[in-house]
């Protein structure tokens, strides 16, 4: 029953804890990796509820279309061939065992649920600033990643190709952006395409 706990009782901050994956990496901040199994059942679920995009993920990695991508998201994008970090939207979005099963494939998470504000800024932070490692892609909800490296690394914001955002909110501050003439990379608004709005708005 370990594996299942979510030991929101430990008091230790996960910033405070030395974890490592299976294989040796360290390179992710999450709740408890020992979740991770746990965790890898959860997405083996949900992946039964996403047929188009299993059976996208099939016919095109052995093509690995997205080789050279750096984007903050994960599974699908990665075994398309992008490298990929993540950090949460909001503070109590994450599903601490799915956070540790990623983890524990080898993909750089940082994120937990309930976050404080100062540690969901520092996950952002860990998330994007790696030596060595630019990020070409942003792949957003709420706008807060963005935000981060427009604000805090002008310089790597500049060398984006693309953002997409998913939110009525980062929405917003991506056109506030374009507004004032600071938005020096193409950027996609996913919030209003038809699929996300019958999604959200019709059928949920």
């Amino acid at each position: 029953m370990e594996k299942w706990a979510d030991s929101s009782d430990d008091e230790t901050s996960p910033r405070d804890k030395q974890q490592k994956n299976s294989k040796g990496s360290s390179d992710f901040c999450v709740k408890n990796i020992k979740q991770a199994e746990f965790g890898r059942r959860e997405i083996e679920i949900a992946e039964q509820e996403m047929p188009a995009l299993m059976a996208l993920r099939k016919r095109a990695q052995g093509e690995k279309p997205l080789a050279g991508a750096k984007i903050v998201l994960m599974e699908t994008l990665g075994a398309l061939g992008a490298q990929c970090r993540w950090a949460a939207c909001n503070i109590y979005s994450t599903l601490n065992e799915v956070a540790a099963a990623l983890a524990e494939s080898g993909f750089p998470v940082f994120a937990w649920k309930g976050e404080s504000e100062d540690d969901f800024w520092w996950c952002i932070d860990r998330c994007v600033n790696v030596e060595g490692w630019q990020p070409n892609m942003i792949l957003d909800d709420g706008g807060d990643l963005t935000h981060w490296i427009y604000k805090k690394y002008p310089n790597m914001f500049k060398k984006i190709k693309g953002i997409v955002e998913e939110s009525v909110t980062g929405v917003h501050r991506l056109y506030q952006l374009s507004k004032a003439g600071k938005l020096c990379v193409p950027a996609m608004n996913v919030n209003d395409s038809v699929t996300k709005q019958k999604f959200d708005n019709l059928y949920c």
